[in-house]
């Protein structure tokens, strides 16, 4: 059932009549304003895949465990070797095993620079600061994480990060 020759200008002519002057310049879109139309959109669109594309989360390994340098040439000396506040430095007359130097701050009864066993843990860095000083704060710090050369603990300190990492690294 096709309608017959005219029939659908008719139709097209009452409905453009009838509609809102608004709407009829809303709609009645030129070809080449809706193909600049077209292109801006799209574009618009692979801006945003790209942004959203590169502030993906993306997997991060942590980081490696510091070995103890060994030094070499004049300066391998046990007298050589001695720093201001580690005593003498790792080297293979000093100790066997590797070790971690780490900034034991905040609430803890000693605070300081203190070398520890590789592989330590903040509880054993705390242990080591003379534990931490009564009504102190522990409930953002990690006590099993593994402590890493050159590491900041902060306890109990307003300011100090609260993500269970324990203190800033540096």
């Amino acid at each position: 059932m096709s309608a017959p020759p005219g029939a659908r200008e008719r139709l097209a002519v009452a409905l453009r009549e009838r509609t809102p002057v608004w709407l009829q310049t809303r709609c009645g879109l030129e070809p080449r304003a809706l193909a600049a139309l077209t292109v801006v959109l799209v574009v618009a669109a692979v801006l945003a895949a790209g942004y959203f594309w590169t502030g993906r989360p993306e997997p991060v390994r942590a980081p490696e465990l510091v070995r103890a340098a060994v030094p070499a040439g004049p300066a391998a000396t046990p007298a050589a070797r001695t720093g201001p506040l580690t005593g003498p430095a790792p080297g293979p007359a000093a100790t066997g095993a590797p070790k971690v130097i780490v900034d034991v701050g905040g609430k803890v009864r000693r605070p300081g620079v203190l070398t520890l066993p590789a592989g330590s843990r903040v509880a054993d860095a705390l242990h080591a600061a003379g534990g931490v000083k009564p009504g102190a704060d522990l409930t953002g710090l990690n006590r099993a994480r593994v402590l890493f050369d050159g590491e900041q603990v902060l306890v109990g300190l307003p300011g100090a990060p609260v993500g269970g990492s324990g203190g800033a690294s540096g």
